[in-house]
């Protein structure tokens, strides 16, 4: 109840912000418009062995970048397309068995692969028709204390309903959406016993509803963007899977939670990021999400494996609570185009 509650108070937000936009105009064909930024944040402290505080120095940095690409071909018709990429490390110094400082190797801090592409059939009517083609992976899949797989896992996610433009402009704009989706993790993971890596895939789908906005505010001097994503699903291709990992987990160890029924539970992802311009190239920005998976399509639900194996398996893929990840960045910043 706590989460329903959370996600209208914030679904409700995103939609407030409409109250005060401008009027969609209709939609014109024309070229396609581009944008792309790349940043560049970078952090760094040093301390000597002797330091009498007994701090310890840290570099860290962060690569991102965002390119939309956006066409209205014809007064019917338009394409939206945006990729996100971003990557980052963070590297302490560490005492040695001597007493000296030295740099221990790089954790990584932020990793992202994100592309997403929305076909709206523009009739100039209360709703539209869209469907949307959504991939999301990372460079380096390091949940695994085995070693890392690298592009791990790839999500791949097709909808398709109504959606609705709230308010559109130069520099603005609000897109509300409701379908059904259907979604594909396409994943590896290393064999305990011969720490080979194995590839499986998973298939689930449901319903969808997001809301995405784009809107100037403080007069203009910061941009805001936010996502409101609520995916609840309707079928699990290992749920059957799951159910027979309960039976053998449960007859184990029979104080254990039953986790057969967690991938029923809504899916939700509430991003924000707030950038602010100091100068040509300088930025401020102030990124901020609430994640709520309750468990985790990647996890190699897999009966044939030993029951340890599984158990690690599956409570590596089991969160009961919402994941909360907050970035304040000050860094280069360039507009490509």
């Amino acid at each position: 109840m706590r989460l329903l509650r959370w996600t209208l108070a914030s679904s409700l937000l995103l939609v407030a912000t409409s109250a005060y936009a401008d009027t969609p105009r209709p939609a014109e064909p024309g070229p396609w418009k581009l944008g792309a930024v790349a940043g560049l944040n970078v952090s760094q402290s040093s301390f000597s062995s002797n330091w009498a505080g007994g701090d310890r120095g840290s570099i860290v940095w962060v690569l991102n970048s965002d390119v939309n690409a956006e066409r209205q071909f014809s007064k019917s018709f338009n394409l939206a397309n945006r990729l996100q990429l971003a990557y980052g490390q963070t590297s302490r110094q560490t005492a040695n068995a001597a007493g000296d400082l030295v740099w221990d190797t790089p954790d990584k801090t932020t990793d992202l692969i994100a592309f997403e592409s929305t076909g709206r059939f523009t009739l100039d009517r209360w709703a539209d028709p869209y469907a949307a083609l959504r991939m999301d992976s990372q460079f380096e899949d390091q949940s695994s204390p085995l070693g890392v797989v690298r592009f791990n896992p790839v999500k791949l996610k097709e909808t398709g309903g109504i959606a609705r433009l709230l308010f559109k402009s130069e520099d603005s704009e609000g897109l509300m959406r409701l379908g059904l989706g259907f979604r594909q993790t396409i994943a590896r993971s290393i064999d305990a016993v011969t720490l080979e890596k194995q590839g499986f895939t998973s298939n689930d789908g449901g319903l969808e509803w997001q809301t995405n906005i784009t809107r100037p505010v403080l007069e203009k001097k910061v941009l805001y963007k936010g996502q409101l994503l609520v995916f609840v699903p309707v079928f699990y291709s290992k749920a059957g899977a799951l159910d027979q990992f309960d039976a053998a987990a449960l007859a184990a160890f029979p104080g254990r939670e039953a986790v057969a029924d967690f991938w029923r539970a809504p899916d939700v992802s509430f991003q924000n990021n707030f950038s602010a311009a100091i100068t040509k190239y300088l930025s401020v920005n102030l990124y901020a999400q609430l994640v709520y998976d309750k468990f985790d399509s990647a996890a190699n639900v897999d009966p044939s494996k030993p029951l340890a194996e599984q158990v690690a398996e599956v409570d590596r893929n089991v969160r009961k609570a919402g994941q909360f990840k907050e970035t304040l960045s000050l860094g280069l910043t360039y507009r490509l185009f």
